[in-house]
């Protein structure tokens, strides 16, 4: 059928043309007269065709088409089979977690002599196989032809999937138009705060801040803030409104006061796990705040005394205690202690052991840095031994009360009467 289809043509189309270029076949050996009457060289054959042309230059150019011709309908008329196609489903779009490993199957039917390739949609293109070999990073990308049942399945791994997988990729059959069908990957990733996000911002009180939590990831995340002492974020102002959870990647904070230094929480989720948090510690300046807990401390010779300050300040402050404007030092019988509660409140003790004449006085606790200085003030006053014995008199106008041994009410009338007047 291939061959009589092409005769046909061949005899229809060319055999009037070759009569008019005076093409001569033959077969056997040339004579001289054939050579003299034709005007060529001499060609002597062995027993096969010989074709001898003796035409101009232009004809034989449309002669060469010809014969082009002939060749596309020889090749047409023999590959009558079924084109190639690509059995749906083929190549289905993919999700992945960042990590696994994705398969992309191309089923391919009446493939014949054709070839298969897949292909990633970058710019420009990625050939990633071709026929039964991977094309690149074959520590990446494994290629299974011809199998299943039919041997008609190409399976395409792309291993330990990232980021910069993600895209369209093709199959590709080398047919003219080119058969393909092409797949989605999408590759989810978990959430990441970026490490550029700081982790303490310092603001001077009065003055304000903006705390940025910074994360990517596939979805794009949401992002959250809490204070991590589980108080109110106070968006405006240290008594102004505010909540538990603040939700945006950029927590606006204005008039900042001490009250807002805290460590901040941001949480970074986007439904695949897992969360990511971050936390920012938010430093608020301000001088110190010296307050004494008693401004008279009263003493006896050879008794302990103890003076206390409690402090506010950040950043946290050079502590000293002075007396009549005099630095005191620690020494046997002189101690310098300090306790810090919460971010900026610290307790400062001075101890005197055995106290002398010489310690009392007006003692001064002062605390410095950088935003400022501030002192206050204890008095060390000196009691004397019987001052206990002269207070325990008692007093003129209980006098009148006649007090009889023998009478325990009134004993105890007058007991009560002076408890009360000096104080338990």
């Amino acid at each position: 059928m291939c061959v009589s289809s092409s005769f046909s043509f061949f005899s229809s189309t060319l055999f009037p043309y070759f009569s008019r270029l005076h093409l001569c076949l033959l077969f056997g050996k040339w004579t001289a007269r054939d050579s003299a009457l034709s005007g060529a060289p001499t060609f002597r054959g062995r027993g096969r065709f010989v074709i001898l042309f003796h035409i101009p230059l232009q004809e034989k150019m449309y002669l060469f088409a010809l014969l082009c011709g002939v060749l596309l309908v020889f090749k047409q008329a023999c590959s009558r089979g079924a084109p190639p196609t690509i059995q749906q489903p083929s190549m289905s779009s993919a999700v992945a977690l960042l990590g696994q490993d994705v398969d992309f199957t191309c089923i391919v039917n009446d493939l014949g002599s054709h070839m298969v390739a897949f292909v990633k949609a970058d710019s420009p293109p990625r050939l990633l196989s071709f026929d039964e070999k991977v094309f690149r990073r074959r520590n990446k990308y494994e290629l299974k032809p011809r199998i299943g049942d039919l041997h008609n399945e190409w399976v395409l791994t792309i291993k330990n999937v990232q980021e910069s997988d993600r895209g369209n990729y093709s199959c590709q059959i080398n047919t003219e138009p080119i058969t393909l069908s092409t797949g989605e990957l999408d590759v989810k990733v978990p959430p990441v705060v970026s490490r550029s996000t700081p982790a303490a911002v310092e603001v001077r009180e009065g003055n304000n801040v903006s705390l940025t939590c910074k994360a990517d990831g596939n979805p794009t995340p949401t992002v959250i803030w809490r204070r991590q002492d589980r108080q109110i974020i106070r968006y405006n102002g240290a008594t102004g409104f505010g909540a538990s959870v603040f939700h945006g990647p950029v927590l606006h904070l204005t008039k900042v006061s001490r009250k807002h230094m805290s460590e901040y929480l941001c949480v970074a989720s986007n439904g695949i796990p897992p969360d990511e948090s971050w936390t920012v510690k938010l430093l608020v300046t301000f001088p110190p705040l010296v307050q004494a807990q008693s401004e008279t401390v009263q003493a006896s010779v050879g008794s302990m005394a103890r003076m206390v300050c409690t402090t506010e300040a950040w950043p946290r402050p050079e502590m000293g205690w002075e007396k009549d404007g005099e630095p005191v030092y620690e020494s046997n019988n002189v101690a310098m202690t300090h306790t810090v509660s919460g971010q900026y409140h610290s307790v400062h003790i001075l101890e005197i052991r055995n106290v002398q004449s010489s310690h009392f006085g007006v003692y001064r606790c002062v605390a410095k840095n950088d935003n400022g200085i501030h002192h206050s003030q204890v008095t060390l006053n000196q009691i004397s031994h019987n001052h206990f014995t002269n207070s325990n008199l008692i007093p003129e106008e209980l006098r009148a009360i006649q007090v009889d041994s023998a009478s325990f009410p009134s004993l105890l009338l007058i007991t009560i009467i002076y408890f009360v007047y000096h104080g338990f």
